[in-house]
């Protein structure tokens, strides 16, 4: 039976997918309301998934972060309603590179909202654990959104078996070896964004990157070196950092 035209919850109708998350499929909704939303659908053997992700995001109130408001159930799959986030993922949005140099304020306005967001979390107690272009939605004017929890929670979770979370190119040292992750591993990921902003690429183990004397370069380095005890824990700080670096008031 097709999904599209299915009304879930609370009289919510999906209209169409948009994309897709680690673990699902979004679809574009419309509450009964008439405000867009968005319905991230679960394959039923992987229902952990959703549960985790509403246990931990169904109370985050913040303007960086998309808002999980309810559960639902779409042919038998496990679903979430959550509120839309606009525009296109990270590296659609900026598809002239390297994007410090083609839109450096709007870039950097970007890794602003994901450090908002980030600190959010971390002042909750809670780390994302997939810091990824996918999970970060950007309007026209820089404006992001930081998206999908399905792998967030505690920070310095532990679990009965090392556990490697994350997507590879933006995957910590620590995440890589199954370690238990804290807000430092989250910061590694905007790390590697911000390298690939100045440099236009994602870092190259056999290739370093060229020296630059971009003023963003010495916290690109700081944020993604491979003791995590050497690397920033505060997105606060980050954040402030950032804005000095780059000579902006946001």
């Amino acid at each position: 039976m097709p999904l599209a035209g299915q009304v879930v919850g609370n009289g919510v109708r999906l209209v169409r997918p948009v994309g897709r998350g680690s673990h699902s499929l979004v679809y574009f909704a419309v509450a009964r309301d008439g405000q867009p939303c968005a319905v991230k659908i679960f394959p039923a053997h992987l229902s952990g998934y959703a549960d985790r992700e509403f246990d931990h995001a169904h109370d985050l109130y913040h303007p960086r972060l998309v808002r999980v408001m309810d559960r639902a159930v779409v042919d038998e799959q496990p679903a979430l309603i959550s509120t839309l986030a606009r525009g296109e993922v990270l590296f659609r949005r900026y598809a002239q590179r390297p994007a410090v140099y083609a839109e450096r304020r709007a870039f950097l306005l970007t890794l602003v909202h994901l450090l908002d967001a980030l600190g959010y979390l971390h002042e909750r107690g809670l780390v994302h654990r997939d810091i990824k272009p996918e999970n970060i939605l950007v309007e026209e004017d820089g404006s992001a959104k930081l998206v999908d929890f399905d792998l967030s929670g505690p920070a310095f979770e532990t679990f009965d078996a090392p556990l490697r979370m994350g997507t590879a190119a933006f995957q910590s040292p620590e995440a890589a070896r199954g370690e238990p992750l804290g807000p430092e591993s989250d910061l590694y990921g905007v790390g590697i964004l911000l390298g690939w902003g100045i440099h236009g690429a994602l870092p190259d183990p056999d290739e370093p990157y060229p020296h630059t004397l971009d003023p963003l370069a010495p916290l690109h380095l700081s944020m993604t070196r491979a003791e995590r005890a050497e690397r920033p824990n505060d997105a606060a700080r980050v954040r402030a950092e950032l804005l000095r670096l780059a000579g902006l008031p946001y």
